[in-house]
């Protein structure tokens, strides 16, 4: 039976836009914008092809921002949208929009930059030292985003994301796990929210009400971190900040060195993105940390959806306005409109099992970069061999553990 009366597949409001539903493709690691920074005809294709399954909302995979070398100076290097450009960027936002479905595509953007972080605060993962970020550096990052929003629009995109999640710059500066600083952007809920504020408003003096999202997390998993007690005044701060809406996630990678017990997930790459969790009760696993805040602006729930009747009745709630979906568009990029047809399971086929990752990390390795694909269907006689890698990834990245 058909689902065109369920709410989910509504059209929802974000800022100024209008989505046809609430179903969202959240970033999904991307070689050709992180490491290659060209689009190639099969990525194209790939998020063409995701826009006809039938998804309301595309976010790319993560644009670093943040020029090489800009920073290896105090003061540093002019911000330069050409330093950073991704060559046939737009062709994503041309391929998305010229579908019949009325899909919508955002650009999630990071700061991501080698060596530099808000304090200076050990990785399990890394010997390396990082160098906290001055003040003037900080302000090249803060014009470093403005800039290329500005020209994300230009390029036709329907707004941005910024990416503070999972660890990564803007991610650290949010966690008292990470963020020891003793100046205005430390210390408090407020300061450590200061770098987004500073780049929202930035980017508004720039391009008005075009919108600017944020993935953020609602746990880092870590002792110290950001964590379902303190969540709630961090999203207020943000919301404050002016973003037009939260994607809720979670995890930081320097969690991966605690056990299964300690976390409730077995610890794999990624940290945001759980195994094991074929149970109804499983799924939706940062839901917990979004009930109890009390925003005015939307919220996206991403992590482990899996079921349209449960996430119908999770939307019907209120509390929630839309959900993110990422590995079982990897498996099936027409889900959504199966689950609106519905034709099959009520279940997305993806097991969660994160083989796809094995592909993603051992092509790097290679120097062969690809698309993320799923091995379940496409290539099951490597599965055995992702497994193999992904209980050992761990043991063999980490400096030190516990």
């Amino acid at each position: 039976m058909r689902r065109d009366h369920y709410t989910i597949f509504s059209a929802g409001k974000i800022g100024p836009l209008t989505v046809p539903n609430r179903l969202v493709r959240s970033a999904t690691w991307d070689p050709s914008i992180l490491r290659e920074r060209r689009m190639t005809d099969e990525v194209v294709n790939i998020y063409r092809r995701v826009a006809e399954g039938g998804v309301g909302l595309i976010i790319t995979g993560d644009f670093a921002v943040v020029a090489e070398g800009m920073l290896e100076r105090d003061p540093p290097a002019q911000a330069s949208y050409d330093a950073v450009r991704i060559r046939g960027f737009g062709k994503l936002a041309e391929a998305v929009h010229g579908t019949a479905t009325g899909c919508m595509i955002l650009a999630q953007l990071s700061a991501e930059y080698p060596g530099v972080s808000p304090s200076d605060v050990p990785s399990p993962f890394t010997v390396e030292r990082t160098q906290p970020l001055s003040a003037t550096q900080l302000r090249a990052v803060v014009e470093s985003f403005a800039d290329t929003i500005d020209h994300l629009r230009a390029e036709g995109f329907d707004g941005v994301q910024l990416h503070a999640a999972h660890g990564g710059l803007l991610s650290r500066f949010l966690s008292p796990h990470s963020n020891h600083r003793m100046d205005g952007y430390g210390g408090s809920v407020h300061n450590r929210a200061r770098i987004i504020d500073e780049i929202v408003r930035a980017a508004r003096q720039r391009v008005g009400d075009f919108p600017i999202l944020i993935k953020m997390n609602s746990t880092d998993y870590v002792p110290g971190g950001i964590d379902i007690d303190n969540f709630p005044l961090l999203a207020n701060e943000i919301a404050r900040a002016g973003v037009d809406a939260i994607e809720v996630s979670g995890g930081m990678w320097d969690c991966l060195v605690r056990s299964e017990q300690e976390l409730g997930f077995p610890p794999v790459p990624a940290p945001e993105s759980h195994t094991r969790i074929e149970s109804a009760e499983k799924q939706s696993y940062f839901l917990q940390y979004v009930e109890p805040l009390n925003l005015s602006l939307p919220i996206i729930l991403v992590g482990g959806n899996r079921d349209i009747e449960r996430l119908e009745a999770i939307v019907r709630q209120g509390k929630i306005q839309f959900i993110s979906l990422c590995r079982p568009l990897i498996s099936e990029p027409d889900l959504p409109r199966r689950w609106l047809e519905g034709r099959g399971s009520s279940t997305a086929d993806c097991i969660s099992c994160n083989s796809c990752l094995y592909d993603m990390y051992t092509s790097l390795d290679r120097g062969e970069p690809t698309v993320v694909t799923c091995l379940v269907k496409h290539d099951p006689g490597r599965v055995k061999a992702a497994q193999r890698w992904l209980s050992s990834w761990v043991k063999n990245n980490a400096l030190h553990s516990g």
